[in-house]
């Protein structure tokens, strides 16, 4: 009996430890998020960088993709909850869940020393699915046309903030 108690304790201080880094790093994230919306807009319409992608994609490979999932839609909730509206937890979610997918799909091939290439994959489809609510909730498909522009911000954006994924993971895992 007693090494199935000794079992549970290191079990449920693993499991402590995981949730604690969670709330951190949901913390860190909306941090970032409302450090970002605070900053002077980019001259682009409804382009930002995306700090808050840093955490998501540290979380993956940290801590693993179902807690990265979860860090990511309890940003989302709380940030609509504290600043946004149900447009733009519309734009949040629908973005964030498709970036979200393929990056969990593709992060493994790259690996954490091409994190950029997984976060420049994440950047494109939350633009996408972000220009996908803004054609359904305005009922224009023309705007549509947008995408090219969202396409380079993508790009660009992504590189910055795999860039910086991929230095905090390794000083990360360095302590």
């Amino acid at each position: 009996m007693k090494n199935k108690d000794s079992t549970l304790k290191i079990r449920n201080s693993v499991n402590l430890k995981k949730y604690t880094a969670m709330a951190i790093l949901t913390a860190v994230s909306l941090i970032l998020f409302t450090v970002e919306a605070a900053l002077p807009p980019i001259p682009i319409q409804g382009v930002k960088i995306g700090f808050s992608n840093i955490v998501t994609l540290i979380a993956m490979v940290i801590l693993g993709k179902r807690e990265a999932f979860i860090i990511l839609v309890m940003r989302i909730i709380l940030s609509s909850i504290f600043a946004g509206n149900v447009l733009s937890f519309s734009f949040s979610i629908v973005g964030g869940i498709l970036a979200f997918t393929i990056m969990a799909l593709v992060i493994d091939a790259f690996g954490e020393k091409k994190i950029w290439i997984t976060s420049v994959l994440g950047a494109i489809f939350h633009n996408a699915g972000q220009l996908t609510v803004a054609v359904i909730a305005t009922g224009t498909p023309w705007i549509s046309i947008y995408a090219p522009i969202l396409l380079l911000s993508a790009i660009v954006t992504g590189i910055v903030t795999g860039v910086a994924a991929t230095a905090l993971v390794a000083a990360l895992k360095r302590q």
